[in-house]
């Protein structure tokens, strides 16, 4: 592999051939159209297969298990425009979750990209087994790609998602990163039950975003300020999800929140952010606490440090 092969980042897409994994497919080609990536699209296969008519599956892959496999991963690849570098790996581990996890760690990858289940009545995410214990264990950010609408086209902007507990930075900082990376504005979306932050509040907000991350990211974050596409602003309502539904949304946006402080630097989902699946159209990015940007170097550390701590009463994590 070439240098500049092995720079570019993967992103991780979880196939099942069902509508589910399509719509993975269709959200991870709108996320390629707008920012060079490589799509890894990874079919699990179970340790142990139910997949048999009689007797057991061989373990090492071989037989009709196999080869449907194999044609179900030809079958996803083919979705895929020949413009964007994808390429496919079936994995083999004890469920789908672990095995999704394992490539994503294997490839380095920058996130990992499911399909949620079809929607309910009044409900825009359903979370299944497998996003379930993604959301419970992932080191590495969670995409969800909502059923049938998924293919948004050019990604045109990040909105953040943040309530009223500590511990924002890290999703704050991922959103600064992920809107510079796309090219499109920034919005960060307070969700305050009963009443909105008052002005000092907003202030306080945008002060520790464009001091986020150090150098590098500071100047990025102050960037997107100074040119006007980067806002605060908050939104209240009787409960979260109320506040959630008054949001208003462009097409091909994505919405980020973040984990609870309970996964110690992996995706670990709570209650206040399960609530808010279940109101949002868009695609959810669900990000892991962390204490630093991956962007920090030895002369941000300090100021990325110090900018965590000033936001704990400005900004909160989803719980």
């Amino acid at each position: 592999m070439t240098e500049s092969a092995a720079s570019v980042p993967r992103l991780v897409v979880g196939y099942i051939a069902t509508d589910r994994g399509r719509d993975a497919i269709s959200l991870a080609i709108s996320i390629a159209r707008s920012v060079e990536i490589e799509l890894v699209v990874t079919i699990v296969r179970p340790e142990s297969s139910t997949f048999h008519a009689a007797g057991s599956i061989p373990k090492d892959g071989t037989g009709i298990v196999a080869q449907q496999l194999d044609e179900w991963l030809e079958e996803a690849l083919a979705l895929i425009p020949d413009d964007i570098a994808a390429r496919g790996v079936i994995h083999t581990a004890s469920n789908e979750s672990k095995g999704l996890m394992e490539v994503a760690s294997d490839e380095g990858a920058v996130a990992i990209v499911i399909g949620a289940r079809a929607t309910t009545l009044m409900r825009q995410f359903r979370i299944g087994t497998v996003a379930t214990s993604l959301l419970h264990s992932s080191e590495v950010p969670v995409v969800l790609a909502p059923a049938g609408r998924s293919d948004i086209g050019p990604v045109s902007r990040i909105t953040t998602l943040f309530g009223a507990r500590p511990g924002a930075a890290a999703l704050i900082g991922s959103a600064i990163e992920a809107a510079t990376a796309f090219d499109v504005d920034l919005r960060l979306v307070a969700l305050i039950e009963n009443d909105g932050m008052a002005e000092d509040e907003i202030a306080e907000v945008t002060e520790f975003a464009e001091e986020y991350g150090g150098a590098v990211l500071a100047a990025r974050a102050s960037d997107l300020f100074a040119s006007g596409r980067a806002t605060v602003v908050s939104e209240g309502g009787a409960d979260i999800e109320e506040a959630a539904e008054s949001v208003e949304w462009i097409s091909g946006e994505l919405a980020f929140i973040g984990s609870s402080r309970l996964g110690h630097g992996r995706v670990f989902i709570g209650a206040r952010a399960r609530r808010l699946l279940r109101v949002l159209p868009v695609p959810v990015v669900v990000i892991p606490r962390r204490t630093l940007s991956r962007t920090d170097d030895a002369t941000g550390a300090d100021t990325s440090a110090r900018a965590d701590g000033d936001a704990q009463a400005a900004a909160g994590e989803q719980r």
